[in-house]
């Protein structure tokens, strides 16, 4: 073959490379361009599912804290920093004092204040000890009774053996609050005085309480 064959026919076939190359090269390109477009719907796709997910989780969370597990229930409520002294003083009608021996500070097991004159004394803690939990522990003569218009349960502490105190249960959002009444005139019925009833006591002591016990009547 001439010189001159050779050159054209090498010129045909680099014509041919270039074809083939700027052929691949826009191939490339447009599956580039598809993965990009696809890439972007995947995205848009998995925000909407992680915000369908994080929608329909949020709409399945229960309303009642006593559904959920005991480490993901709300703080206990803490009588000794809700409930101001003002208000059990006005309930006592008088000056009132603290306890020592009824403040507990144990978070998610115990809460309680206590507080005190010479002749009554009252006890408010919250646990998450439920219903049941307390009438088979420690409650008998258990009945449903309101205070204030909440709905609780009043009976009888099982350690009282000398009929002197009241006790009334709410199930609240933040745990059950107890309220314990205890009378402490002795002296007036060593007089032959008569005492109050505790019961009746407690219904007058905790109006003022009430309105700083957390809401809820769960069980």
């Amino acid at each position: 073959m001439s010189e001159k064959g050779r050159i054209s026919g090498n010129r045909v076939r680099r014509r041919g490379v270039v074809q083939v190359v700027g052929k691949s090269r826009a191939v490339g390109a447009a599956i580039v361009a598809a993965v990009v477009v696809l890439s972007g719907c995947g995205s848009s796709d998995g925000e909407d599912t992680t915000t369908a997910a994080a929608t329909t989780s949020a709409a399945e969370q229960p309303g009642n804290p006593w559904d959920l597990p005991l480490e993901q229930r709300p703080a206990l409520f803490d009588p000794c920093t809700e409930i101001p002294d003002e208000a059990v003083a006005e309930g006592f009608g008088g000056p009132v004092r603290r306890t020592n021996r009824y403040i507990n500070n144990k978070p998610g097991e115990l809460m309680s204040c206590g507080w005190e004159t010479d002749d009554v004394e009252i006890n408010i803690l919250s646990t998450w000890k439920s219903r049941d939990d307390y009438v088979s522990d420690r409650i008998i003569d258990v009945e449903t009774h309101d205070i204030a218009g909440r709905p609780g349960m009043r009976g009888i502490d099982n350690t009282d053996t000398t009929e002197r105190s009241c006790l009334q249960l709410f199930f609240t959002e933040q745990g059950t609050i107890w309220l314990k009444l205890n009378l402490l005139d002795l002296l007036r019925e060593f007089k032959g005085e008569r005492s109050a009833d505790p019961c009746e006591a407690l219904e007058h002591v905790v109006v003022p309480v009430m309105a700083h016990i957390p809401p809820g009547d769960f069980q």
